[in-house]
């Protein structure tokens, strides 16, 4: 199985996971042989990825979070909560606390302990998908980072929750496919303090840390972020924990103006921001638990070595263990071999071949 943009999707290769729609429900099975027919419905739908059946590599296995059930009920939720808000309605937290603790169990009984894409998008609400998949990123480090599971049950809440405020912003500016303009952006720059206001107004029983994590997440720990230039320790700890994923997410994420960053280039900007954008502590601890390239990934070595990740250890999520392909001189290995690049640090990554257009 491997990720591909639907523009090197070709008629005849198969669907390797469930596609869904912001729902949560199936449109497009597992299993099925995609054909042209289907490849301009989803054109038309702007999907931007589908995972494809690879039967070079059928045995690699990219890793999934949440079962399928958790994920239906959890776009479910979040799609029936923006829509009850859209139209002025109370909605009932219960649902969103539950699945928050539903999340965290299930995250807790995963052999995994490296970050590493979830993979899961719809086509038709990206903020959905995206709230979801910083709910699943934030755990995950709040856990690293040692906070108790009471704790990262709440800060999961608040990941689920933190674009609520985007449901008063147009969605032509949302979903634009060019730059905003600097009046479009303002606009944006509002969402945060809707978010807080949407949660501490209507006298819901969640914590105020919830609403505080909408209001501070694009804050930046120099002072230098929106909407009240926080800094440091002003910043409350869990949104600092959810400015690192909110960040990480959007960028690995297919978005209407620009394509999806390869991990490893995600592991750069983040880097890049330690001390300025985001927690220079947090940082660290994501930064050494993010597996910078995925199962199914090509990559070209320094030996000039063609080779697939097979999976990413939790150790070493930045040397995974590859399986070489073919020589430099293309010629494949007969038969092939897996390598742990934690045992052998001579050999090293040089890039990812094919990168997502």
């Amino acid at each position: 199985m491997r990720q591909i943009s639907l523009n090197d999707v070709i008629p005849g290769m198969t669907l390797a996971r469930h596609l869904l729609n912001k729902k949560g429900q199936v449109l497009l099975a597992s299993g099925v042989t995609l054909t042209e027919e289907y490849l301009d419905k989803l054109r038309a739908l702007d999907v931007n990825a589908l995972f494809i059946r690879d039967n070079r590599y059928a045995d690699i296995k990219i890793p999934e979070y949440l079962s399928l059930e958790t994920q239906q009920r959890a776009l479910a939720i979040l799609s029936t909560t923006m829509e009850k808000v859209n139209r002025g309605e109370n909605f009932a937290m219960d649902p969103i606390c539950s699945l928050a603790s539903d999340i965290v169990e299930e995250l807790i009984l995963q052999p995994s302990v490296a970050i590493q894409l979830t993979g899961i998008a719809t086509h038709d609400d990206y903020t959905l998908a995206h709230s979801l998949n910083c709910a699943i990123y934030t755990a995950l480090l709040a856990r690293f980072c040692n906070f108790s599971i009471l704790q990262i049950k709440e800060i999961t809440c608040g990941a689920l929750l933190h674009d609520l405020g985007k449901i008063e912003v147009d969605k032509e500016i949302i979903n634009k496919p060019d730059r905003l303009t600097e009046q479009e952006f303002g606009i944006i720059k509002q969402h945060p303090e809707s978010g807080f206001h949407l949660l501490v107004n209507k006298r819901w029983e969640i914590s105020s840390l919830v609403a505080h994590m909408a209001w501070q997440h694009h804050e930046k720990v120099d002072g230098t972020g929106y909407p009240r230039g926080l800094q440091g320790e002003e910043i409350l700890n869990y949104a600092r924990l959810l400015t690192i994923t909110d960040v990480y997410e959007a960028i690995t994420g297919h978005r209407p103006y620009r394509k999806a960053m390869e991990p490893d280039e995600a592991y750069n900007i983040i880097a890049s921001g330690l001390g300025t954008s985001f927690d220079e502590t947090y940082g660290r601890v994501f930064l050494s638990k993010i597996a910078t390239y995925m199962p199914g990934m090509e990559v070209l070595l320094n030996t000039g070595d063609l080779a697939v990740v097979v999976s990413i250890p939790g150790s070493s999520p930045q040397r995974p263990v590859i399986r070489l392909i073919s020589y430099p001189d293309g010629s494949p290995y007969m038969p092939t071999r897996d390598l742990r690049l934690a045992d052998n640090p001579q050999i090293l990554i040089s890039k990812i071949q094919n990168r997502k257009e």
